[in-house]
Formats: structure tokens, sequence, C-alpha cells
């Protein structure tokens, strides 16, 4: 998986949190429809860009602890030394 992969995978996961979280706390503007959406819509912009950042650095620490789990990390000790 590319960085540009890891990009997207993380923007499109900050869109989704976002959306919802954004909804959930824009249901506290006492408008019906209209608070939910729009914190929705705001919500949906800034996790789409925290998501982009931090998506990838989160695969890498993902697929970091998994080399090690495997002992794939070199110079890593492996289980039947």
């Amino acid at each position: 998986m590319d960085d540009k992969d890891k990009e997207e995978a993380g923007k499109f996961a900050g869109l989704g949190l976002g959306a919802l979280g954004g909804a959930r706390l824009g249901s506290m503007i006492p408008i019906p429809i209209v608070g939910p959406f729009v914190g929705g819509v705001v919500g949906a912009a800034v996790g789409s860009e925290v998501g982009k950042r931090v998506g990838k650095a989160v695969i890498n620490a993902g697929g970091a602890f998994m080399d090690t789990m495997k002992g794939d990390e070199p110079g890593a000790a492996s289980a039947d030394a």
C-alpha cells in the first residue's frame, strides 16, 4: 500500500467519523434537521482533512506493530533462538 492509498483510506475513515460526530454535535443547534445537517457537513470536512494526515501514520504504525509481532522486523529476536 503506497502513501496515496493510505491517505485515501484515512480520508474516508475521517470523513465518516467526522460526519457522524458533527451531526451529533450539530443536533445541539435548536433548529430541527438543519443543526445535524450543518454539523455533519462541517464534521465531514474537518474529519476528511484530519484523516488524510493521521490515517497514514496510523496505518504505518499498525503495520510496524504487526511486523514486530510476526518477528519480521530486521534484527528482531526469533522464537527459534
